[in-house]
């Protein structure tokens, strides 16, 4: 059976992951870039969130094709839009950590990389119930210091391996092919429901895109799980999160 790989911090190599036997616990250093390449399964995530409209249409789709998902959110777009990360969670998909606001943290010291992240944790706490324990850098940079802060936090760092490259809004059917013919197993899959803090940023192309591309997916054989779900991490799933506050 092939491995996940996974980016070990401060040497930046690519080393061979965990078997699949086991759980892929929070092993110090690592960042998961993708799951089994033997199981046809893939994880869509979506990050930037919450941002209206846009975050209520992708749950009605994933609703619709009974499919679950993994949203990195932005703790600051949570404060601004408490209602619909409380829908996310209710709906049984998982949460994760995306900081406060966005900002490039590779030049940033311990105290205010600490800050950004347990600022988003407490602001997803407060209004879905959920802790977080999965963390995304914003703008995907992995640097060795963010990632030893959020894994001194509990954190998993989560990166990706197949961009729908939606940010660029390059039309519908771009995205689509972007994420089709670059699928592979294990797949973990970025696309973005929000624009970092850009409250109402447009992300129409990323709604019209994303039931064909879970047509296309599933008609290839694909399943569609949580981040957790593929990675086999355990203690990190929609079934032992919290009840969201009224």
């Amino acid at each position: 059976m092939r491995k996940a790989f996974y980016l070990l911090c401060g040497l930046g190599l690519l080393v061979p992951g965990l078997s699949w036997s086991q759980s892929a616990k929070k092993h110090s250093g690592v960042i998961y870039w993708h799951g089994d390449l033997d199981e046809k399964k893939v994880a869509l995530t979506f990050d930037d969130g919450p941002n209206e409209p846009y975050t209520s249409q992708i749950l009605k789709i994933l609703k619709d094709n009974n499919v679950k998902a993994t949203f990195f959110m932005v703790g600051k777009n949570v404060e601004f839009f408490p209602n619909t990360a409380k829908a996310v969670a209710e709906a049984g998909h998982v949460i994760g950590n995306h900081s406060y606001d966005h900002r490039n943290m590779v030049l940033e010291m311990n105290p205010h990389i600490r800050n950004e992240i347990l600022r988003a944790q407490g602001a997803i706490q407060k209004a879905t119930g959920q802790h977080p324990t999965l963390f995304r850098n914003p703008y995907g940079a992995h640097d060795v210091l963010t990632m030893r802060q959020a894994e001194k936090l509990g954190y998993i760092c989560i990166q990706w391996s197949v961009s729908s490259k939606d940010w660029e809004r390059p039309g519908v059917e771009r995205i689509i092919s972007n994420v089709v013919r670059h699928v592979h197993n294990g797949g973990i899959i970025l696309m973005h429901d929000g624009n970092k803090i850009s409250h109402g940023a447009d992300r129409s192309q990323t709604v019209g895109a994303l039931s064909e591309i879970i047509r296309r997916l599933q008609a290839e054989g694909y399943q569609f799980v949580t981040v957790p779900e593929l990675l086999n991490l355990s203690g990190v799933s929609k079934s032992n999160t919290a009840t969201a506050t009224p």
